[in-house]
């Protein structure tokens, strides 16, 4: 059974890295596997609460959707190009493969021997037969009839012709470069002999006298002996040539990296049974076939801190989700199954997943305990964001008790890591999302700041940074929205991209406070999530595209 894999949303803040940590700290206390994960790379702040509280970054997942080196395969059975027809049949039939795969010494793959490659010489016509047969070694003769060399020409050639019992009565010259089975009868043998056949093959007893034995080597005739009724070699003698001549070297292959969907795409336009599955070194690591691609087991993800499909993982309709732990409205995400939904009115995903703990007798550790608390702090600006409530407040001082540490001194590092040596880019996706709403898609990056003088010194910053980002987008319509608690009071400061974005902006909020020639200043706040983006979406669904 897959693990779960527990994650937030894209551009990672420290809420969504510390809820996909503290779930999967959770799930894994209550037996369960699971494995936290990030869209992307932690923030400055977020990295600097990991290493202060000893974590891992969370392993970052691209994608959703299963690769081939994620679901079950068959073993792939590999063999040399040498070896011959009854070998690789051998092999098929003893593994209940569908084919093997011809590769060289470094694993590298030379093409496909499949069932009906190994047999389709027995509905051949005799010239294809004899084709077939006359680029069999004597070697490779030995091993299909486990045969004993009495004597071995080293200029062994044989025209493919198989004769089955000769008769003395025969004429000669259509023994001439033939494979002749018969009994141990030596007037036989030697007629076989002077008729200067390639090889004479032995069943019966195992013994040659010396006169067969001379007149062969004088007449450079091999000499076999078999266990083998002449029946039985009859059947046998035609699996001697090697693979290499039955082979299919153009063969359809795939990557270990490619996904589920890709390859059962490609697969629907071909034939074949089973196909090689590559490493990046071009080496064979697998055999898959359709039965793999129509049963294997889906990643299964409990999205944290999200429930939109933008800021999902993306592939997410080839995945199956599990639950949803959340403090933001519901969005667009659909489900084939009913499943866990936990999504409630508080300032940051944490403070859920601390009554979680609660509600199961369990306590986090107190690293775990710490990162939590920060987590809170940062969701809810310090508790000065318009969505952070009492049960915000109670859960991060319990989550500082648990840690032993001051929420003060806690939110003044949080605040100090956010913004020492980072960029005004790093700092406008530090916290960045993308909506969709009637068909026009936007982003908003959020910034806080401890007064309105650096409010209005980030504005300006944004708006250079809004400009170089917003072509490298690809959104509609973007913004900087940076915050302030200042005398009690929630300030935005909320910057447009250019001129679209600004008209949409007076027209969805007309009763902004001021405009410092940057910023649109809101000093009753404008919340992203309570107000900026319900307020974009509801204006959005009447605005005039004609």
């Amino acid at each position: 059974m897959k693990p779960y894999y527990v994650t937030g949303h894209k551009n990672p803040d420290c809420d969504s890295i510390a809820s996909a940590i503290a779930y999967a700290a959770l799930k894994t206390a209550l037996g369960e596997e699971a494995v936290a994960c990030a869209q992307g790379k932690a923030n400055r702040e977020t990295m600097f609460l990991l290493n202060r509280y000893g974590f891992e970054h969370p392993q970052i997942i691209h994608s959703a959707k299963c690769t081939l080196s994620e679901i079950e395969k068959d073993e792939a059975v590999l063999v040399g190009a040498g070896i011959t027809m009854k070998a690789a049949l051998d092999q098929i039939l003893s593994r209940k493969n569908k084919g093997v795969f011809v590769t060289e010494g470094n694993g590298r793959l030379i093409g496909i021997v499949s069932m009906s490659d190994l047999t389709r010489l027995w509905i051949q016509n005799e010239d294809e037969m004899r084709t077939l047969m006359s680029q069999a070694s004597l070697s490779n003769i030995e091993r299909v009839l486990d045969a004993k060399a009495y004597n071995r020409e080293k200029d062994f050639h044989t025209n493919g012709v198989v004769h089955i019992m000769p008769s003395m009565s025969d004429r000669s010259e259509i023994y001439r470069d033939a494979v002749v089975v018969l009994r141990n009868n030596p007037d036989v043998q030697r007629f076989a002999i002077d008729s200067h056949a390639a090889c004479i093959i032995i069943s019966g007893e195992d013994w040659v006298d010396n006169v067969t034995l001379e007149r062969a080597r004088e007449n450079h005739v091999s000499i076999l002996h078999t266990p083998h009724t002449v029946i039985e070699c009859s059947r046998l003698i035609y699996q001697a040539p090697s693979i290499d001549t039955v082979l299919t070297r153009n063969v359809i292959s795939f990557r270990e990296n490619e996904t589920v969907d890709v390859v059962s795409s490609r697969m629907a336009n071909t034939r074949f049974r089973t196909y090689p599955v590559l490493n990046d070194k071009g080496q064979v690591t697998a055999a898959i076939s359709r039965y793999h691609l129509f049963h294997y087991e889906k990643k299964r993800f409990i999205l944290v801190d999200h429930n939109e499909a933008a800021q999902s993982v993306p592939g997410l309709e080839e995945a199956e989700i599990l639950e949803i732990i959340d403090h933001h409205r519901l969005a667009d995400i659909q489900t084939t199954n009913p499943i866990y939904v936990r999504n409630e009115p508080v300032g940051s995903t944490n403070t859920i997943i601390a009554s979680m703990y609660q509600d199961r007798g369990l306590m986090p550790s107190a690293g775990l305990a710490g990162m939590m608390a920060a987590a809170i702090l940062s969701d809810t600006v310090m508790f000065k964001s318009p969505t952070c409530t009492q049960r915000d407040i109670r859960t991060a001082e319990r989550m500082a008790r648990i840690a032993n540490v001051s929420l003060d001194e806690l939110g003044r590092d949080i605040f100090s890591a956010s913004m020492d040596s980072r960029t005004t880019k790093d700092l406008l996706f530090s916290d960045y999302k993308e909506y969709t709403a009637y068909g026009i898609s936007f982003g908003i990056g959020l910034v806080n700041a401890l007064n309105e003088e650096i409010a209005a010194d980030l504005a300006g910053r944004m708006k250079t940074a809004l400009a170089e980002s917003f072509d490298t987008r690809d959104v509609d319509l973007m913004y900087a929205s940076v915050g302030i608690r200042e005398n009690g009071e929630k300030i935005d400061y909320i910057v447009p991209a250019n001129t679209y974005s600004e008209q949409i902006l007076k027209d969805a909020f007309p009763d902004y406070d001021e405009y410092n020639g940057t910023a649109y200043i809101f000093r009753t706040g404008l919340g992203r999530k309570t107000k900026f983006v319900p307020g974009l979406t509801d204006y959005l669904g009447t605005y005039p595209y004609d």
